[in-house]
């Protein structure tokens, strides 16, 4: 009875330091169990949690006060800073990959400074899949914040990128903190390596919005466009856009329709 109990002893002490040890890899070494949380919107659809700091697969994520993908900030500018609001997707965005001095606006944020010899602060105002619809209705909820200059990074397939207001995939968008970083890697990452597990429902961000270009998806997308450059235009004198190529129209050189003017197929230069 006495070599039973041992037995037993042995092996729950055994199971617990498996658990304790793949918890610490987990969280320590993967950097897993925080990943930075979503919240539905009404007219946004979504948008980051307000006020994160958080550490996920070993890179620093911040969110301000305001969503962005920034550190916190004034509400209004003082008098010696200039100040630059970046709208975007995935792109400026960076991901859960990209730490946080490692992120476009960031870097820009440090070299105005070094050139201006003055504050500068260049906020992030993005979320994978956002597209006109998402930016417009930011705008409108929270202002511009008297930005000198209001940037908008977009690509082909952005015209036609609209909210859809669908259930939230808590694996791609997740809105509550998982259990643990080891509950977390079973649950969230590995159906992804084994996709034959049965019941297995893990998708890829950019699988959680189907897009759908028809001409309905189209022309909102548009008017969108339209009225969130109306709405910067009326709050600064400066509005930039940069629309980039997509990686699948550098490999094919071909544009895709969201980047064709009147439809004209255009051929990329070597």
């Amino acid at each position: 009875m006495e070599i039973q109990v041992r037995y037993i002893v042995g092996i729950i002490s055994a199971i617990v330091f498996f658990i304790v040890i793949g918890e610490i890899f987990a969280k320590y070494f993967l950097g897993l169990g925080t990943p930075p949380l979503t919240v539905v919107h009404s007219t946004i659809e979504y948008m980051y949690k307000p006020n994160q700091d958080v550490y996920r697969f070993n890179n620093h994520f911040i969110v301000n006060q305001y969503g962005m993908r920034s550190v916190a900030f004034e509400p209004k500018k003082a008098d010696d800073e200039l100040r630059i609001m970046g709208f975007g997707d995935s792109v400026i965005n960076g991901g859960n990959l990209t730490d946080h001095s490692k992120l476009a606006t960031s870097l820009l944020k440090d070299k105005l400074i070094k050139i201006a010899g003055k504050n500068a602060i260049v906020e992030n105002i993005s979320a994978g899949s956002w597209g006109p619809g998402n930016w417009l209705a930011y705008a409108q909820e929270y202002g511009f914040f008297d930005a000198d200059i209001i940037v908008l990074v977009i690509s082909s397939h952005d015209y036609a990128d609209n909210p859809t207001f669908q259930p939230l995939n808590k694996n791609t968008h997740p809105t509550e903190k998982p259990i643990s970083a080891l509950f977390e890697g079973f649950e969230r990452y590995l159906p992804r390596y084994l996709p034959l597990i049965p019941g297995s429902t893990n998708v890829a961000e950019t699988d959680q919005f189907v897009l759908e270009e028809n001409e309905k998806t189209i022309q909102k997308g548009l008017e969108d466009l339209t009225s969130f450059l109306k709405l910067a235009k009326s709050n600064s004198s400066n509005v930039l856009v940069f629309q980039h190529y997509e990686q699948a129209e550098i490999a094919s050189r071909n544009t895709r329709q969201g980047n064709q003017p009147e439809g004209v197929t255009t051929e990329l230069g070597s």
